[in-house]
């Protein structure tokens, strides 16, 4: 992207906040667990006055699966599922409000949005599952291996939200994601080795 995906403008405040006040906001959501890498200073500026518990993982370098990981560590009791978001993929009421609705017809199934038939994200991993989010690694296939392994309890609710399958990859994806009334500012694009 050139610059902290978690810090590209959304809605009007940095995507990590965007993230943070979503999940606040959503009443089945007892534990917000933000895994910090990289600009810690910056993404702690950004998260001030939510609710979100930062955890700092200091293996981000190695790849994603080291920050599932550690989130996953940090969670604090028996939770009945964990909700795993990435903060490129943004989320939208219209998006988590069905998925929760489906959750809590069946705590015992992993969960994840549909969009016009396409398997989308965020996921919700049912509490037996949990303790192997903490032993996830690149190497492993990360989360891709956990779904793999329970595809079996793997349920998709079909949701009209396209933020189901947006992922932030490029300056292109987060333009085009943007609202056409509310032009995204270009990313910075940044030279160096």
């Amino acid at each position: 992207m050139g610059q902290p995906k978690a810090l590209l403008p959304w809605a009007g405040v940095p995507l990590v906040r965007h993230q943070a006040n979503l999940l606040t906001a959503q009443p089945a959501i007892d534990q917000l667990i933000v895994v910090l890498g990289s600009r810690q200073d910056e993404l702690r500026a950004a998260l001030r006055g939510t609710r979100a518990r930062i955890v700092v993982n200091p293996r981000f370098r190695e790849g994603r699966a080291t920050s599932l990981a550690a989130g996953a560590h940090a969670l604090e009791g028996q939770p009945a599922s964990v909700l795993v978001v990435n903060v490129d993929q943004p989320l939208a009421t219209d998006l988590l409000d069905p998925l929760v609705a489906a959750w809590r017809s069946d705590h015992a199934a992993l969960w994840r949005p549909s969009y016009q038939g396409r398997g989308g994200h965020p996921l919700i991993v049912p509490a037996d599952v949990t303790p192997e989010l903490q032993q996830v690694t690149e190497a492993t296939q990360g989360l891709r291996a956990v779904v793999i392994r329970h595809r079996q309890r793997l349920h998709s609710v079909p949701v009209d939200s396209k933020h189901a399958v947006l992922n932030l990859n490029t300056p292109a994806d987060y333009a085009a994601a943007q609202p056409s009334s509310h032009p995204a500012p270009s990313p910075k694009l940044s030279a160096g080795p």
